[in-house]
């Protein structure tokens, strides 16, 4: 569902690099109001699998909520999580601007090819799946060293830093670049 706009914010500060990548973890959860179920995997080789069962409609005012993480090793047995960014967006506005922009509709492109995701508001209820996602090594930031991260990406409606946020879903993925 909302996984593309994870991967689209990555691709934002692409160029050409070196690195390769391997997904470690992948965590999904969905609210019962607006999910029945939700489903995340890994596949032998590192790749991101996901089936959601979306049964409410997602409307205008749905926002996104993206902080990559860098887990930094400290000691030999201690570490912490540095935030490198995050980023509150519109969701819906943000699907319309990407879709316009020829370099950006190319990146989503490459991310729609691995599911049945969609790619306007609103969002209809219906069964949503992504198989064998993988980053292509191009499509790696030159600016991240190798080492782990973690994708976290919250999806919701109200204010950004409200009170009261209906949560939608939270997706979680853990990523090895080397």
């Amino acid at each position: 569902m909302e996984m593309f706009l994870l991967v689209s914010i990555i691709l934002l500060f692409c160029q050409t690099y070196t690195l390769r990548s391997k997904f470690t973890n992948v965590s999904v959860e969905c609210s019962y109001e607006f999910c029945s179920s939700t489903r995340g995997w890994l596949t032998a080789r590192g790749e991101v699998s996901l089936d959601i069962h979306l049964n409410r409609t997602l409307r205008n005012g749905l926002r996104t909520t993206i902080t990559l993480m860098q887990l930094v090793q400290t000691g030999r047995d201690s570490s912490y999580q540095k935030t490198l960014f995050s980023y509150d967006m519109d969701t819906c506005k943000t699907l319309r601007e990407l879709l316009q922009a020829s370099l950006m509709k190319v990146w989503l492109r490459n991310v729609f090819k691995y599911g049945n995701l969609a790619d306007r508001c609103p969002i209809q209820p219906a069964d949503y799946e992504v198989r064998n996602f993988q980053l292509e090594n191009h499509s790696i930031p030159a600016y991240l060293p190798p080492g782990f991260y973690r994708l976290h990406d919250t999806n919701y409606y109200g204010r950004p830093k409200g009170k009261q946020r209906r949560l939608v879903a939270t997706f979680v993925l853990d990523i090895k670049f080397y």
